[in-house]
């Protein structure tokens, strides 16, 4: 006998074995984390090439039904454009047809204003640093910048598109080859290569405030008030890109609802870990969003995403290029073009759209992250539950270099259904079977998410007592009050109809008291305060 191929063999048989060992998932949904606000992803440019493509009604299918997007981001075009608005006109039409097939919230995002307030009169294409105009005494026109900004979703909300969040400036630290507009911490003069002189740069916190307080003063006219986010600055990483803490420290954040910042400098998945530390512990009761970022390849796409969640506590991942020529999200082919396209319906559904489907189909607006165990340093896991209770979803990257496998534990969440769905170089988004306590497969390079329907268990239920939220008036005819001065600004509030669906949602903000009820319909809902271990519910009644 060959004793050595014979140990060979055994060792091989050994090092399978491991390698194919069960890995224990355990869910603890008592330590709640972050409440979602959602994910989704931009339009900006392209809106003309969508809305002329004879095969957009299937883009538009991929886009709102099969994605599952909860924000869609778009770019505030009014008024740059002269006397008609093609651009507005483009994004009605799709948030028309998006409508039509699922509901998300919008944010919309400036990219510049119109060129009167602009230092060099030219909203778009043009490479000079420039910055908010000035007065006849050299001042800053922040009021105007702000009336533009009012006037802008007024014309928007005359068009059926309602902002739940705006950022007044995207990227405002970049001086880009594309529309933009510089805006620094705080008042300040630079330099410019291109013009080789000093400009005077406006600073963007008091061009927040400005639009904060104008939207405050005549929100009367708006049905909605939007949320104000920031500062949304071209990444985390550097001094030059603009860190977020640049710019928050001099505003005023209790008129900011949202840390909003890109990615675009130091995106490797394992160095960024130490700057989203940094961002939660920074702002540990501000929701933070990533409003703009698509890694180029879609596994590592996947691990920023979940790397995010997990350590930055993210609120929102938005992705950039929804559509785009050449993107491997969604290849949008020119649609005057069509006898030289190379695929045959005009656009290619890419890697990176099904990886974030894995997150954005099945993690939806009020869910909370809840704590996991780590099973091994090669599979990233994270879990989010319902706020009804009913559902839960884990989504597990393995990025082992062996097939591996894990089991799931959860004592406060009993599992009547489930089903499973995997994305790998060869799978996209694909349904791989139902959930049956057994093992889950994870393939190398793999993403999967398990989403499974149950209920919390009485222990769970008795770990977050219920206790009721005060409430005056109760039932009430347009608004009714919430009193919140026992809880912490970590406390959230959803109100949901009585089939689950989240019709409202917020974070407390130190707080005492809020509003709530105005956007309701006659009907009774369910009013539900999360704030730690204490789990808050009661029926509310609107006649």
């Amino acid at each position: 006998m060959n004793y050595k191929a014979y140990f060979l063999l055994s060792l091989f048989s050994i090092l399978v074995i491991n390698s194919f060992a069960q890995k224990q998932l355990t869910i603890n949904t008592v330590q709640p984390k972050q409440t979602i606000e959602g994910f989704g992803g931009s339009i900006a440019y392209y809106e003309n090439w969508l809305v002329a493509h004879p095969n957009r009604s299937m883009i538009y299918d991929c886009l709102f039904k099969d994605l599952g997007l909860s924000i869609f981001r778009i770019k505030n075009m009014y008024m740059n454009e002269g006397a008609f608005n093609q651009g507005v006109a483009d994004t009605k039409s799709i948030v028309d047809e998006g409508k039509k097939r699922s509901s998300f919230d919008i944010l919309i995002s400036s990219w510049s204003p119109p060129g009167a307030y602009k230092s060099n009169g030219k909203p778009a294409n043009d490479e000079t640093k420039a910055s908010l105009a000035t007065d006849a005494n050299g001042n800053f026109v922040y009021g105007g910048f702000a009336k533009w900004w009012y006037n802008s979703l007024l014309n928007y909300k005359t068009n059926g598109i309602d902002a739940k969040y705006i950022s007044i400036q995207n990227e405002p630290n970049w001086g880009p080859g594309y529309e933009g507009c510089v805006f620094m911490p705080q008042e300040q003069t630079i330099y410019d290569t291109k013009l080789a002189s000093d400009v005077k740069v406006a600073s963007y916190a008091k061009a927040f405030n400005a639009v904060y307080d104008t939207i405050a003063k005549f929100n009367v006219n708006l049905n909605i008030t939007p949320k104000m986010i920031g500062p949304e600055v071209l990444g985390i990483e550097n001094a030059w890109s603009g860190r977020p803490s640049d710019y928050t420290v001099y505003m005023d954040m209790s008129k900011c609802y949202a840390v909003a910042h890109h990615l675009y400098t130091g995106t490797d998945p394992t160095t960024m870990i130490n700057n989203f530390t940094v961002l939660n512990n920074t702002y540990p009761s501000k929701p933070k969003m990533q409003t703009e970022y698509s890694d180029k390849e879609w596994f590592n796409l996947s691990q920023i995403i979940q790397s995010s969640l997990v350590v930055e506590n993210l609120s929102a991942y938005l992705v950039w290029d929804l559509f785009w020529p050449g993107s491997d999200f969604l290849d949008i082919e020119n649609p005057w073009t069509s006898g030289s396209w190379v695929n045959p319906n005009g656009f290619k559904v890419g890697t990176k759209f099904y990886a974030f489907k894995q997150f954005a189909n099945f993690i939806k607006p009020g869910w909370i992250r809840v704590t996991t165990s780590n099973p091994s340093e090669t599979i990233k896991p994270s879990a989010f539950v319902s706020p009804d209770g009913q559902s839960m979803s884990i989504v597990v990257i393995s990025t082992g270099s062996t097939l591996d496998s894990i089991s799931i534990s959860s004592s406060a969440f009993t599992v009547s259904s489930g089903k499973i769905y995997r994305t790998t170089d060869s799978e996209n988004c694909v349904l791989v079977g139902n959930y049956t306590n057994g093992n889950i497969k994870l393939p190398v390079k793999s993403i999967t998410t398990i989403a499974l329907q149950g209920q919390m268990t009485t222990t769970a239920i008795e770990q977050l007592p219920e206790i009721e939220p005060q409430v005056y008036p109760n039932p009430f005819s347009h608004e009714t009050l919430l009193n919140l001065k026992d809880f912490s600004s970590e406390a959230q509030f959803v109100i949901c109809n009585l089939s689950g669906q989240i019709l409202y949602q917020e974070k407390n903000q130190n707080k005492n008291t809020v509003k709530i009820g105005s956007g309701l319909s006659e009907g009774v809902y369910i009013l539900k305060v999360i704030d730690g271990k204490k789990r808050l519910a009661m029926k509310i009644m609107k006649q």
